[in-house]
């Protein structure tokens, strides 16, 4: 059991260029106070040409201040970087990965053992 949350598509700016050239206004935004502390999260991997489902998290596992990111790139795509708990440890210990949209997030819940 879980809730799903689609990340809207945002902008970081005020105004920004639409496909025309012209300057639009943008009022939608990301809210950050509904996403789920764990979660299991479906996107599109550039890197691997596929979409693809990671078990991941809001906060480093070790560091509870340290958390993820949700912004729009200044071309308009909305990235959400997450600590995947999937992954295998870079040379430095790094867990992060961003996804950009369109993007699935479902709540999963944790056992504490």
């Amino acid at each position: 059991m879980g809730y799903y949350y689609n990340i809207p598509l945002t902008n970081r700016k005020a105004q920004m260029k639409d496909e025309n050239g012209k300057y639009t206004q943008h009022t939608k935004s990301v809210d950050l106070n509904n996403i789920p502390e764990n979660f299991v999260i479906t996107y599109y991997a550039n890197k691997h040409k596929k979409i693809i489902t990671r078990n991941g998290q809001w906060t480093k596992p070790d560091d509870f201040m340290t958390t993820g990111k949700a912004f729009v790139s200044k071309n308009g795509v909305v990235c959400f970087i997450y600590w995947d708990c999937d992954a295998e440890p870079d040379e430095k210990g790094n867990q992060w990965r961003m996804a950009k949209n369109p993007m699935t997030i479902k709540a999963t819940q944790t056992i504490e053992g």
